[in-house]
């Protein structure tokens, strides 16, 4: 099945860490009228390969009934490196993310929008939160893949960073003692990519439906565009400590939009919408 979705789509289709995931990444898009497109034409792609197989693809962020510990790692030497640093953990990702690109293709940028853009984060995930079941059980958390994937080292909100050139020492640090091959396994709820000139944002549940992420994605460019605006005009968005977002994560985690998240500029809890 994979082999004939790869025929199809190639590039644009891959493997996961198991081997009943598959996942699709569009093209560079101009636009996110481009974007649905594609991501259209990818999804529908898939979906008609499966078909073929006898089975049927569901975009989920956790698959609602499965269990993890039947799962089969897929045979290729990155993942086979994970599964032997990560152990348990990484057996346990039977999850999958929404992850949205935005280019920038000046380093300083990206990390000055990354620091500022981290408040965000928790709106966003509120939005795409819908992965309350895992293996067959309601477990009161709208977006229980956070739960998963934060028992991975190297996740959740990044650090602030003052310049490009900080950031970069980090990674070195890490890959210096042979901790990390590169910054592409620093697996943070936005950081920048390390194959792209880009600012990715990984902290969202896929969506089910196509709109939804569509929606998302251009709520994340937006609030780019926004804070560049302000940049521009020698502004910038109030940087708030990592323990206050990483709260409003954790309601957005727990709660989705049901409960409101906190206004810190007013110190209270406002409705969501």
């Amino acid at each position: 099945m994979l082999a004939e979705c790869e025929s199809l789509l190639a590039g644009q289709v891959s493997p996961e860490f198991l081997r009943s995931q598959i996942e699709v990444g569009t093209r560079i898009c101009g636009s996110l009228a481009e974007a649905r497109a594609d991501l259209a034409r990818l999804r529908l792609t898939v979906a008609e390969v499966a078909a073929r197989h006898g089975m049927a693809p569901i975009a989920a962020a956790t698959h609602p009934f499965a269990d993890w510990e039947t799962q089969k790692p897929t045979d290729r030497a990155r993942y086979a490196t994970l599964h032997r640093d990560m152990q348990g953990v990484a057996r346990r990702l039977v999850i999958c993310g929404l992850h949205v690109h935005v280019g920038l293709d000046d380093d300083e940028l990206r990390i000055d929008l990354m620091n500022q853009v981290r408040y965000f984060l928790p709106h966003l995930l509120a939005l795409s939160t819908s992965s309350p079941f895992w293996g067959g059980e309601d477990t009161g958390l709208n977006s229980y893949r956070v739960s998963v994937f934060d028992a991975m080292p190297r996740t959740g909100l990044p650090d602030q960073f003052d310049s490009w050139g900080e950031y970069r020492r980090h990674v070195d640090i890490l890959t210096g003692v042979g901790l990390i091959d590169d910054a592409t396994k620093l697996w943070w709820d936005v950081r920048p990519s390390e194959r792209f000139p880009t600012l990715e944002m990984r902290v969202t549940d896929i969506c089910t439906r196509l709109d939804d992420g569509i929606a998302i994605a251009a709520l994340y460019r937006c609030l780019l565009r926004m804070l560049w605006r302000l940049k521009r005009n020698n502004q910038r968005w109030r940087i708030y400590a990592r323990m206050l977002i990483d709260e409003n994560r954790w309601r957005a985690q727990r709660y989705g939009t049901d409960q409101g998240l906190v206004d810190f500029g007013r110190g209270a809890i406002f409705p969501y919408a």
